[in-house]
């Protein structure tokens, strides 16, 4: 009865003709490409030109910010204080301090050149207020214990793209300068923007440096040749010098992060090699079957190509989700990765072709490792039939013993994801920075030898009338809460500010989210909105949290979907699904041991650990990777699903489609895994927190889960894989999606054995 309701082994013409349509589009490509490759290559180059013109100057109008969301309250409050107040919460901090032995901050040299200071800064074209310890009264959260250091409070108002402008001309003018006596050195939120951003177009190089050369090497000794190892650099080429240019015109509309240009080039890259790897080892399969040059590259885009278009849509569809966050940080780099998904899976499928139609005679050209082989007086190696491959032996000793190497794959990953249940999210500040870097300098200083930070500093806004006595019970009420201290009352004819400095130097602490609750719990007789770094970082856990949900809910059901309409089974669909989720559930594990805990630094680089992952880039790295992971879910599945039309056997299907995958994808993981590791060299924690993130994600997907628990519990569940009730199986016929050439191409069905 069970196998009446699965899929049967079907012809080629199977899906019907809403398939056959979907898939004329695919193969008018390959046609064009065919007929007019120089015309394309052509067309394809002009646009990369201008849109390496039009992406040459996005990196000077990136942002370092774009984590607040813009409907948050703390926004809000940052609103009011800047439209009707004189200050704000200080986002620059000038620390100042004496040399050994020079006497102290009070001193009369001190006092006047601190005072003038001041002064001089309040005064800089865009710096809406400058407060200092010598401007404010000598107040002791202004100074360092010693009496040799002391802060000059500035707020820079405005968006993001004009406090940069602002914080780069106080940065050229006074960062590591003698002011009289006094040392000055710059830290405070703007400036770590600013320095991230900085600090982040050094990591691309970085990056570029560390990993181009293995990765060309890797791609040599996979592809072969020099000429089919160059043809995912074309296509990444393509991917990155395109998505500059619309991350330019993007930063026309909206807040663009300064990190999409990180993720753009490792992105592009990346898939430019997943996505050439399996077009060109299609291509050579079609070559060796003696097709001529326009029938291999025809039959490569229809078959290799639309694989490649759908498992592109499994990213472009979790990095959609991703636009549902409030965060331009999250939405921006949403943007950025939809971007190079597209415009990759595009030229796979127009310029690559393309370039096999002009170039494919000599895919095999320059073979360095042929070369290798006749230097060392070794034959060439003889064709060995599919049997004897390594991938096809592992699957079937998989099978073999399901419960056994299944069960042991399963333990791994569930020890592995183990500390994802202890996992705390949060925002990090200066400490992600090295030490080398003078805003975490600044940071350090301020944490040690202050009895309170200016960072932490909490403006609460009464957002309407009211009267003094209310306002003056309302500032007591505040100031007699634990950590907290009222520095400054400022009514206004439509409400108040009150100034809190509490005495806590990490405003991401749990102990500085228990006075912001507090203060937002008082009885008020207008609303009380607050703002700074501890209102932000709240505002930004209660928009990821109150959005993942929906977020996580609708990039499942889109996979369970296309997975579903490219396979017309119910369960492979949500085999997959859980298989993905166990392995990223072991990826944030991982992460959440080395990154949050803090175990293992040196195995990715000194960083300091805050006991928190930060929030957008966990979030960014679960997307992601769930998308990648359906990536190399459906190459796999179309050459199973492939396998089990000609077989008809279940175990037949996995072994023949890992032995004829494995390879492949375990070659573009690696490649993958490569590209992602050079993020892991930054010096910003949490794009190291990504790159690792990213490549274990990877790993773990193409090795212990494709490789062992995909064929175990396919082995398993036997024919049930395929089942799908009537109802879902008559509307499979309409909207089926599959990897397939035309019906005389394909071999006839093998009996099982």
């Amino acid at each position: 009865m069970l196998r009446s309701r699965c899929a049967t082994p079907a012809a080629p013409d199977a899906g019907g003709p809403g398939s056959r349509r979907r898939g004329g589009a695919v193969k008018a490509l390959g046609r064009l490409a065919v007929g007019r490759p120089r015309t394309v290559v052509a067309v394809v180059l002009a646009l990369m030109v201008l849109a390496g013109v039009c992406g040459m100057s996005v990196t000077e109008r990136l942002s370092g910010g774009g984590f607040r969301p813009p409907d948050a309250e703390s926004f809000r409050a940052a609103q009011i204080l800047e439209d009707h107040y004189v200050t704000g919460t200080p986002n620059v901090i000038v620390l100042a301090d004496l040399p050994a032995g020079a006497g102290t901050i009070d001193g009369p040299e001190a006092a006047s050149s601190g005072a003038r200071l001041t002064t001089e800064l309040a005064a800089v074209p865009g710096v809406r207020s400058a407060v200092s310890y010598w401007t404010a009264g000598s107040p002791e959260f202004l100074r360092d214990r010693d009496h040799t250091a002391a802060l000059i409070a500035v707020h820079v108002p405005g968006d993001e793209n004009a406090v940069e402008r602002v914080t780069e001309r106080l940065i050229t003018t006074y960062r590591d300068r003698d002011y009289g006596p006094l040392r000055l050195r710059l830290g405070g939120a703007a400036v770590g923007y600013h320095d991230a951003t900085v600090q982040l177009a050094h990591d691309v190089r970085l990056t570029e440096e560390v990993s181009l050369p293995v990765v060309l090497v890797l791609l040599v000794l996979i592809f072969g040749s020099l000429v089919a190892a160059g043809l995912p650099l074309v296509l990444g080429l393509v991917s990155i010098v395109g998505t500059l240019g619309i991350l330019r015109v993007l930063t026309e509309f909206t807040q663009v992060s300064s990190y999409a240009l990180n993720l753009t080039t490792v992105l592009g890259l990346g898939l430019g090699v997943d996505y050439s790897l399996f077009v060109v080892s299609r291509f050579r399969e079609e070559r060796r079957a003696g097709r001529t040059l326009s029938e291999a590259v025809t039959i490569t885009v229809a078959t290799a190509g639309r694989t490649v278009l759908f498992s592109a849509s499994t990213i472009v569809i979790a990095m959609s989700a991703m636009l549902l966050f409030p965060m331009p940080f999250l939405r921006s780099l949403a943007m950025a990765c939809l971007s190079v998904t597209v415009l990759a899976a595009a030229a796979t499928v127009t310029v690559l072709p393309a370039l096999l139609m002009l170039f494919g005679h000599r895919i095999d050209a320059l073979d360095l490792r042929r070369a290798v082989r006749r230097l060392r007086g070794r034959p060439e190696p003889a064709p060995r039939p599919l049997e004897a491959g390594l991938w096809y032996r592992a699957a079937r000793r998989v099978t073999a013993r399901p419960i056994v190497f299944g069960g042991a794959a399963l333990l791994l990953v569930l020890i592995l994801g183990a500390p994802f249940a202890g996992v705390r999210l949060g925002l990090t500040d200066d400490r992600a920075f090295p030490e080398s870097v003078q805003t975490r300098q600044v940071g350090d200083v301020l944490r040690a030898d202050f009895t309170a930070a200016a960072t932490s500093q909490m403006d609460v806004v009464v957002d309407g009338p009211i009267d003094g006595p209310r306002l003056s019970a309302l500032a007591a009420s505040i100031g007699a809460l634990p950590h907290a201290r009222v520095v400054r009352v400022m009514p206004g004819t439509q409400g108040a500010d009150i100034v809190v400095m509490p005495d806590i130097h990490d405003p991401y602490s749990p102990e500085a989210h228990t006075l912001l609750t507090r203060i937002r719990q008082l009885p008020s007789p207008q609303p009380l909105l607050v703002s700074g770094a501890t209102a932000e970082n709240s505002d930004i856990d209660d928009g990821l949290t109150q959005r993942l949900p929906l977020v996580i809910g609708l990039i499942m059901v889109a996979m369970l979907v296309l997975l579903f309409a490219f396979t017309g089974s119910v369960v492979i669909p949500l085999k997959a699904v859980v298989l993905n989720t166990l392995s990223l559930s072991a990826t944030c594990g991982a992460m959440v041991y080395v990154f949050q805990d803090g175990h293992l630094r040196w195995l990715v680089g000194d960083f300091t650990a805050t006991g928190v992952l930060t929030a957008p880039v966990t979030v960014l790295v679960f997307c992601l990777a769930f998308g990648m992971s359906m990536d190399y879910e459906v190459f796999l599945l179309s050459r199973i699903t492939e396998e089990y039309r000609i077989r008809g056997n279940t175990a037949d299907a996995v072994a023949y489609g890992l032995e004829r995958t494995g390879r492949i994808v375990t070659a573009a993981a690696a490649l993958m895994a490569m590209v992602c590791v050079g993020l892991a060299f930054s010096h910003i924690s949490f794009t190291k927190l990504m790159g690792v993130g990213l490549t274990l994600a990877v790993l773990m997907d193409a090795t212990v889960i494709r490789g062992v628990l995909v064929p175990a519990l396919m082995r398993l569940l036997g024919e049930a894989n395929w089942w799908a009730p009537g109802f879902l199986r008559r509307a499979h016929r309409v909207i089926a999606l599959r990897e397939e050439a035309e019906p005389a191409e394909v071999a006839e069905p093998v009996p099982s054995a």
